[in-house]
């Protein structure tokens, strides 16, 4: 059976209720009509890592699943392995929050090519982007975020952030921590892809990028030096495949 990331239990805890959404007062036009009226946004706060106790970088994020932010981040930016990351602590220090890292030192990722065999069918791909839809519960809510979403035969994992990166280090690091094999899954996303963000598959061997959105020219360019299938503007039926077609396969 499939893993499902369970976002039930988040909805009905009330302190991450308040953590992802806030109430504020508007004044909504309509037809040249004035009603004042209240309405949702989503929460934005700074949020720092202290890497073994040296601030290594701030963020601007949605201020949830920060334990796995870290992790995520760490690892797909090339920083260290996951296995180095000995532990996570996650303060608030007034309107911020701290996460404090340790590790047994900086052991950086090199970048490799994605030499994984594996393949998606197009079937695969419909059922990847309507997950994806179904699960963008805050962008339903305040049009607020970007989803990222790791899906594979066994797991569909998701994370929503104001931030494309974060959204994607998030769901990176809650796909180490339930142990998906990333070398046979897909990461899809809402947003563009840029060189930037596919780097941060190929650093986890990620083969499969999936978007909603258009991709940037170096986005393609690492796709193909570093052997991602990438596909853009993937909705209503269709999509671009522009690198690594290969792992495409038809539903026969």
């Amino acid at each position: 059976m499939p893993h499902f990331w369970d976002r039930s239990k988040e909805a009905s805890s009330g302190e991450d209720a308040m953590a992802e959404l806030r109430k504020v007062k508007i004044h909504r036009i309509s037809n040249c009509d004035m009603e004042t009226c209240f309405d949702l946004v989503i929460s934005e706060a700074e949020v720092v890592i202290r890497l073994n106790g040296e601030v290594y970088r701030s963020f601007y994020c949605l201020p949830t699943h920060l334990e796995e932010l870290a992790r995520g981040h760490l690892v797909s930016e090339g920083i260290c392995h996951y296995s180095n990351i000995k532990g996570v602590e996650v303060k608030r220090d007034g309107s911020k929050f701290v996460i404090f890292v340790t590790s047994d030192g900086r052991n950086p990722i090199r970048m490799k090519r994605v030499n994984s065999q594996a393949k998606i069918s197009v079937t695969e791909i419909w059922d990847a982007m309507k997950r994806l839809d179904e699960n963008s519960i805050l962008f339903k809510e305040t049009g607020g975020t970007h989803i990222a979403q790791i899906s594979s035969q066994r797991s569909y994992i998701f994370a929503e952030d104001i931030s494309r990166h974060c959204a994607i280090d998030k769901v990176i690091g809650l796909a180490f921590g339930t142990k998906v094999d990333l070398a046979n899954s897909a990461l899809v996303t809402s947003s563009r892809q840029t060189r930037s963000t596919v780097i941060k598959a190929a650093r986890v061997q990620i083969p499969v990028v999936i978007s909603i959105s258009a991709p940037t020219s170096l986005a393609i360019e690492a796709a193909c030096k570093f052997g991602i299938t990438l596909l853009g503007f993937t909705r209503g039926y269709r999509f671009n495949i522009y690198s690594h077609e290969w792992r495409v396969i038809d539903n026969g």
